[in-house]
């Protein structure tokens, strides 16, 4: 008979949504367990040493709203130590061969010239200064933009929205709403400039792991979990499998966070026949939003089932290079490219990423196919492009990495104000995937462990988890120059 411990809440998965989560219920005086399959924590918020870099595993080491985000904010809450380095720039450009580097949006005028820049403030007002139109809610934002300019007329204005899509949310113009895009610009604008963590991704994961342990979490590296169990219609708890003795374990608990995604953490669990929970807003659970991979099929029928959404997949690619490339701390956006969206140098904020004499450079670009080979030649000739006679020998590749899917689980869906709940008592999903609509990578991962609070306890609480978003007026400031940085950076 299998092994059984007693614990209040049990998470799955110790990526960054486990971690937070499982800090959150310690803060309250629960005990907890979490099962995480690896030998290390931290999952796609983290990195490894390869040749002296720090090459993450997921994420550029980057918080897309710096220290002014929602991580951060949660992080000072809990007590996590950490340091963020935020961009000192709006961004820079790379087009027509050259890099532009520009502090302030109106800087954008030297990058785009005069009439194409008069259609940039005229396509951000109508985002940041009014809601959606009645006929613009279900257009998506290729259509929304091919009805206003063209990439013809206007190449490098629609380069500009298209590479800050592909980079930010990791899909195409054609699978994201225009709703969606205007709620993320705002938040981009409002919470201020993106930021790298001193130390990288694994300096975070690292002293939120010790956070945990420290404050009593039950850490079960290289676990595999085989069911979550159930017992009157509710999760009773989760029998676990040690890989390196395949010893089973059985945690029990009445409440079970999932950060492993929907269509894992639906395989594990046998839903009941109707189970779809709506929010107070009408929202769906998780798993009835997001389309189970090719050859599975979901529990709901054709009539029932929510249009699909695409699933997010990009290609990564790690560099090193003997001189530096971007002269700030921020994003490089590429204009003049066929692949690659963006370039970070996560080495000007700390040179500990990159080894001596080096800088550490890291490309991102959409995926477009599924011949993974095609995508990394056209991201080498974009390298190419970028660098010309210097890729290959003051600039070198170091790594390539692609993801799609559920592993990582990251940006599996974006703009659907989704439900932590799942159908099932007591189990509860955290994650990119479950993320309120407006939040991007590693914001949205702390923002649904805040909607996950919001729904244990109910709107009897005076003042809700999830906290308001930043007035609009806030976006103006990076009109002349950047916000300052927050004063705890």
């Amino acid at each position: 008979m299998a092994d059984t411990r007693e614990y209040d809440v049990v998470v799955i998965g110790a990526g960054l949504g486990g971690l937070l989560s499982a800090a959150q219920f310690l803060r309250r005086g629960q005990r907890v367990a979490i099962v995480e399959r690896l030998a290390h924590p931290g999952g796609r918020f983290t990195a490894k040493t390869f040749h002296g870099a720090q090459v993450s595993t997921g994420a550029v080491h980057m918080l897309p709203f710096g220290t002014n985000g929602e991580l951060a904010a949660m992080l000072r809450a809990l007590g996590v130590p950490h340091h963020i380095h935020d961009s000192e720039v709006f961004a820079s450009f790379h087009a027509r061969g050259r890099q532009y580097v520009c502090r302030s949006v109106l800087q954008l005028a030297g990058v785009l010239g005069p009439r194409q820049f008069a259609e940039f403030v005229r396509l951000g007002g109508a985002m940041l200064l009014r809601q959606p139109l009645p006929e613009e809610r279900d257009q998506t934002y290729r259509e929304w933009l091919d009805r206003r300019i063209s990439r013809g007329a206007s190449p490098e204005l629609y380069a500009y929205f298209e590479r800050v899509c592909h980079f930010a949310l990791s899909v195409d113009l054609d699978d994201v709403l225009y709703p969606e895009i205007v709620e993320t610009t705002k938040n981009m604008f409002r919470y201020g400039a993106p930021g790298i963590v001193d130390g990288g991704c694994a300096a975070l994961t690292g002293e939120l792991e010790r956070r945990v342990v420290e404050g009593g979490a039950d850490l079960r590296l290289q676990h595999d979990v085989i069911a979550i169990e159930q017992a009157d219609g509710a999760v009773s708890g989760v029998r676990v499998r040690a890989k390196p003795t395949g010893d089973e374990v059985l945690l029990r608990a009445p409440m079970v966070i999932s950060n492993i995604g929907p269509w894992a953490t639906r395989r594990l669990v046998a839903v009941p026949e109707g189970a779809a929970v709506a929010t107070s807003t009408g929202a769906l659970a998780a798993w009835d939003r997001i389309p189970l991979p090719s050859g599975e099929r979901d529990s709901l029928s054709e009539t029932d089932r929510p249009t699909p959404h695409a699933v997010a997949s990009g290609l990564k690619v790690h560099l090193l290079s003997d001189e530096s490339i971007i002269p700030h701390r921020g994003i490089m956006y590429c204009l003049d490219t066929e692949r690659i969206a963006g370039v970070v140098q996560p080495s000007n904020s700390d040179r500990r990423l990159a080894p001596p004499g080096k800088h550490l450079l890291i490309t991102h670009q959409l995926m477009r196919g599924e011949d993974v080979n095609i995508e990394r030649e056209a991201a080498r000739a974009d390298l190419r492009r970028l660098f010309g006679d210097d890729f290959g020998t003051k600039v070198t590749i170091l790594t390539m990495s692609q993801y799609r899917g559920e592993w990582p689980v990251n940006r599996a869906m974006q703009g659907e104000d989704v439900s932590p709940a799942t159908g099932v008592a007591g189990l509860y999903l955290v994650g990119d995937a479950v993320k309120p609509s407006g939040y991007l990578m590693v914001e949205g991962v702390a923002q649904s462990v805040n909607a996950l609070l919001d729904t244990l306890d109910g709107p009897t609480v005076p003042a809700p988890h999830t906290p308001p978003k930043p007035p609009r007026r806030r976006a103006f400031r990076w009109l002349v120059a950047p916000p300052p940085p927050h004063p705890g950076s």
